[in-house]
């Protein structure tokens, strides 16, 4: 009589337990390819273990579909390059997006769906070209956050973007001081 009622309250307890949010993070690329995908794809696992998220990666376009995305709650793009998704897949991501999935783009994630002007629009511009890896000052432009203890000012060394069909809907909360570098 004991062991049922234990039963139930474990298979009770299982079944309600939430599972860890899960995001997509998606790295292919037809054009240039970045070394540090491989790193950037561990990074971001390492990340979900220790804030509680799985981090699934995939190059396959074909995993963009309505019934894989439904186990998501963000895609993340890592330096992906050129035209990486079909019509219908971009269909699928669009649906995701509407209703209310999350999106991050990395890097090069601007120099991907050039020719798909929805894309261009959820990311807020394409990139144009880049300088060389140099420091630069990032300076915040707009608070940030409920709590968040972010610094007015970042100085940092990276390699930084100069983008083309800049959306004049973007709401940016740090700028580039661009008197910081060349190029």
């Amino acid at each position: 009589k004991r062991i049922i009622p234990t039963l139930a309250l474990l298979v009770l307890f299982f079944s309600c337990k939430q599972e860890a949010p899960r995001v997509l993070v998606f790295s292919k690329t037809k054009g240039y390819r970045h070394a540090s995908i491989k790193e950037g794809k561990a990074a971001l696992q390492k990340m979900g273990n220790e804030k509680g998220f799985v981090a699934d990666t995939t190059e396959v376009s074909e995993d963009f579909n309505e019934e894989n995305l439904k186990n998501y709650q963000a895609v993340i793009f890592l330096n992906t390059t050129m035209d990486v998704l079909d019509e219908m897949q971009q269909n699928a991501f669009k649906r995701f997006i509407q209703g209310g999935g999350g999106f991050v783009g990395i890097h090069s994630a601007a120099d991907t769906e050039y020719e798909w002007w929805w894309y261009g629009k959820l990311l807020g511009a394409y990139f144009k070209s880049h300088p060389k890896t140099q420091e630069a000052k990032f300076k915040k432009v707009k608070p940030f956050g409920n709590g968040m203890n972010l610094p007015d000012e970042w100085i940092r060394t990276d390699e930084l973007y100069n983008y083309k069909k800049i959306s004049d809907e973007i709401i940016p909360i740090f700028m580039l001081d661009e008197s910081s570098y060349e190029g």
